[in-house]
């Protein structure tokens, strides 16, 4: 039999086994836990190959954040998309009254439409525009005509240029913002409403002022801050408590109201039958042109969806006023017969909107983006109708 000092013996053998054996088991723990750790930093570190800088992949790399968009729309969560028809032109008019630059493929964005090319500066919808240097206020083909003529375009990746008939072309660089509100130069647009800009220099200001009033100077040439202008104060507030689907998002840069203005190849040609002289869609300076079956048929459109993504909403209807009649080609005015035609079969009926606008005639829609997505020439249009409507087209 064992005796009471043998098993205390035991007993002691035993524990010091078991401490040694957790201890073991704790270092080797931790032990892993450090290479590991090691290896997740090693692998984080950036690889120097030939003097550049390479970052590191993840293994399970998160969408960019506009893929991480599953095309829910807040306002319509279970979209019925029909088709209606195809996008027949595209338009960016980078400069603001500027010649409007017909586009095979563009990305509809935020800020409107975006023309990207590699090696090339970005160029957005209204992201330049022509102030009074001595008021401030903004300058459009209403006060000179011949603003219509002059092209903005990408030369490289910080630069742009401005041409025109009869014209050296100027070549400058788009100055870089910092948002910092001591370099902005304070516009006014319409009613008085501010607007922030960054001067592009002397050299387009001098251009400018050559070709449009003959001088040395007196204009400027201003480019965005990429701000939004705020819809619920004033001028504007009184336009939200009219259309109540107006968000600030839809504002565009320097456009007048909305980002987008779509219509309908149907509708200029409706209106081309009442004329002596037709008129080109471009006169009427849209940035989308859609050849659909009826005429005027897109004012009765709300969510749009062109192609496989991007998605607009119908904001308001578009008045039209004399500087339509500006022809893209002479910078002239022309005769005020298409004007006067589209006033007598359309133009507002409701009261609210007769006391806000008046009875200027409307032809197009101003539409606001809602999702992302690049668009093509040729590309299917469909709008959201209704489970319950009849006669749809086939999706």
């Amino acid at each position: 039999m064992q005796s009471h000092s043998d098993w205390r013996s035991t007993i002691i053998v035993t524990c010091s086994f078991a401490i040694v054996f957790v201890a073991l088991v704790w270092t080797v723990r931790r032990s892993s836990e450090k290479e590991k750790k090691s290896k997740s930093i090693e692998k984080e570190k950036p690889e120097i190959v030939n003097g550049v800088v390479h970052s590191p992949q993840p293994d399970d790399p998160q969408p960019e954040a506009e893929d991480q968009n599953d095309d829910t729309i807040p306002e319509l969560p279970d979209p019925n998309w029909v088709r209606v028809g195809q996008v027949r032109e595209l338009y960016v008019y980078p400069l603001k009254s500027g010649r409007g630059k017909e586009l095979r493929e563009c990305n509809f964005t935020r800020f409107g439409i975006c023309e990207e090319s590699e090696g090339k500066f970005t160029l957005r919808d209204r992201m330049f525009l022509v102030y009074n240097e001595e008021t401030g206020r903004f300058q459009t083909g209403r006060q000179f005509p011949t603003l219509i003529l002059i092209s903005l375009s990408a030369v490289d990746e910080s630069r742009v240029k401005l041409e025109a008939l009869g014209m050296p072309r100027v070549v400058f660089h788009v100055p870089e913002s910092s948002g910092d509100d001591v370099e902005a130069v304070q516009c006014k647009m319409w009613w008085g409403e501010p607007v922030k800009c960054i001067d592009c220099g002397p050299e387009a200001a001098e251009w400018l002022s050559r070709f449009l009033t003959g001088t040395s100077s007196g204009l400027r040439l201003g480019y965005t801050m990429m701000d939004n202008r705020d819809l619920f104060k004033e001028p504007w507030k009184k336009f939200t408590e009219v259309y109540s689907t107006l968000r600030n998002e839809d504002t565009g840069l320097f456009c007048d109201l909305a980002s987008y203005m779509l219509m309908t190849v149907q509708s200029v040609e409706h209106l081309n039958q009442k004329l002596e002289q037709p008129v080109p869609a471009l006169q009427f300076r849209p940035n989308i042109l859609v050849s659909t079956k009826e005429a005027f048929s897109e004012d009765d459109w709300e969510w749009i969806r062109i192609g496989d993504r991007a998605v607009i909403r119908n904001v308001k209807p578009c008045t039209r006023c004399k500087f339509v009649l500006v022809n893209p080609d002479s910078g002239v005015v022309d005769d005020e017969e298409p004007l006067k035609t589209l006033k007598t079969f359309r133009q507002h009926t409701d009261p609210d909107r007769i006391s806000l606008e008046g009875t200027a005639p409307v032809m197009g829609i101003y539409c606001g983006l809602y999702v992302p997505g690049k668009v093509n020439i040729d590309d299917d249009v469909f709008v959201h109708i209704p489970e319950s409507s009849t006669n749809r087209e086939t999706k």
